[in-house]
């Protein structure tokens, strides 16, 4: 059966009775006293075509349940900042988008949000009932400023085929980083490499954290990178070691393939991503996958990785796109995004179900993105955060691909980096 079908049965029809009846009476008054439907409202998401599909769900699902009229701009990840921000400059922003934490502060700096704490409060959404650390992260000058649909973390993909040609033990909770570097040299072999690892600071700073260190010197008002103090800097060598071994792809098959392309097609025995991936990992005929808990340098730490849906400052029809991201995360609109694989819920009742947890659609251990709740920390919220992330990046790449000695790098990033933070 294909996925996108189940999940659609699964939800929008058992349920569909409960939600008209809750939604007859949730229309706007007229000045005659009757109720009209919300108003049409533009919603655009980030979302790989696999993506899109839940998201096309969720929005059918909500138009059935009597809750207006939505258009759905989906656009490829890569591209919707820069969507967003030409709507914005141009008049034309939608009502709501959904974005990720590390990037939604320079739209609240330009005054292009308005806060949903307010709006969603008249909608009768309770925050007591969400995961804390999403909301922390989208709480900015003193106001939940978007709403979180996810709490994900970063976590390592493994092919189960692969491990078992290799005769490699699974991988195991709180594996030390020793035994990582191990399993992705005996994955090794041919044309299969051991691991994937981004060069982004989301995918170094937990290993940064768990050894004790820091990337930057203030979480909340950051002014510098500290990406070059001891600790933070035996982290990064690590993994410029381990790209060292051979077990990671070269710079040429990244160059042909990203890391989740190739895990999708054999050539990658793990990589390191957040929940995003698994929509379409489900798509992949074949594939037979599972998630683990990171490796451990010291103390065991993950990120956070958390969407948010935040309503336009300039669009008309607040009240309704408020309506919209109140059914989103609430138990219907979350037990959609579940039973699709996009999202680790922020509900914590949905995060706790069987729509989340059933081993009975991959990956089969996904209480290991609940089990890392507690270990998750977030990076920098600040307008300048998502120019720096670029810097951290692009610099990084040059240690894990082309062989430039990490203290170089680390003296670039302080140098391209520190000057964005301290500017206000």
């Amino acid at each position: 059966m294909n996925a996108r079908l189940s999940f659609r049965g699964l939800v929008a029809v058992p349920t569909l009775a409960v939600l008209l009846a809750a939604a007859a009476c949730s229309g706007e008054p007229t000045a005659a006293g009757e109720s009209q439907p919300p108003a049409r409202i533009t919603v655009q998401v980030g979302a790989d075509p696999e993506e899109a599909a839940v998201y096309r769900s969720l929005v059918s699902a909500y138009k059935e349940a009597g809750g207006g009229e939505v258009e759905l701009v989906t656009v490829a990840r890569g591209d919707h900042l820069t969507r967003l921000s030409t709507a914005f400059t141009s008049g034309d922003a939608p009502d709501v988008f959904l974005i990720n934490y590390r990037e939604y502060a320079p739209f609240v700096q330009r005054g292009a949000v308005a806060p949903a704490g307010p709006l969603l409060e008249r909608q009768g959404l309770k925050t007591a009932d969400y995961y804390e650390e999403p909301l922390k992260a989208f709480s900015y000058q003193d106001a939940l400023q978007c709403m979180p649909q996810n709490i994900s973390s970063l976590v390592v993909y493994w092919n189960r085929a692969l491990f078992r040609q290799a005769g490699v033990t699974p991988p195991k909770a709180g594996w030390s980083w020793a035994e990582f570097v191990a399993t992705a040299k005996a994955l090794t072999k041919g044309p299969v490499k051991g691991v994937g690892i981004d060069p982004s600071i989301t995918r170094m700073a937990p290993f940064i954290w768990s050894s004790g260190g820091s990337i930057v010197d203030d979480d909340k008002t950051p002014t510098r990178t500290t990406l070059h103090e001891p600790r933070a800097r035996a982290a990064l060598q690590a993994m410029v070691d381990l790209v060292g071994t051979g077990a990671t792809p070269s710079k040429q098959q990244l160059a042909a393939q990203d890391v989740d392309e190739q895990f999708m097609t054999g050539k990658l025995a793990m990589f390191l991503s957040s929940r995003v991936e698994v929509p379409a990992l489900r798509e992949q005929r074949g594939l037979d996958f599972d998630v683990a808990g990171l490796p451990v340098l010291g103390t065991p730490a993950s990120v956070l990785h958390s969407d948010a849906y935040c309503v336009a400052s300039s669009s008309q029809h607040q009240d309704a796109a408020a309506k919209f991201i109140a059914y989103a995360v609430g138990q219907q609109g979350q037990t959609i995004t579940a039973l699709g694989g996009r999202t680790v819920p922020s509900l914590r009742s949905v995060a706790t179900s069987p729509a989340f947890l059933s081993p009975s659609r991959p990956p089969a251990s996904s209480q290991v993105f609940l089990d890392a709740i507690p270990q998750l920390r977030h990076t920098p919220v600040t307008p300048a955060w998502p120019e720096v992330e670029d810097v951290i990046g692009n610099q990084l790449q040059r240690a894990f691909q082309d062989g430039v000695p990490l203290d170089e790098v680390l003296a670039a990033i302080r140098a391209e980096a520190d000057p964005l933070l301290r500017r206000r």
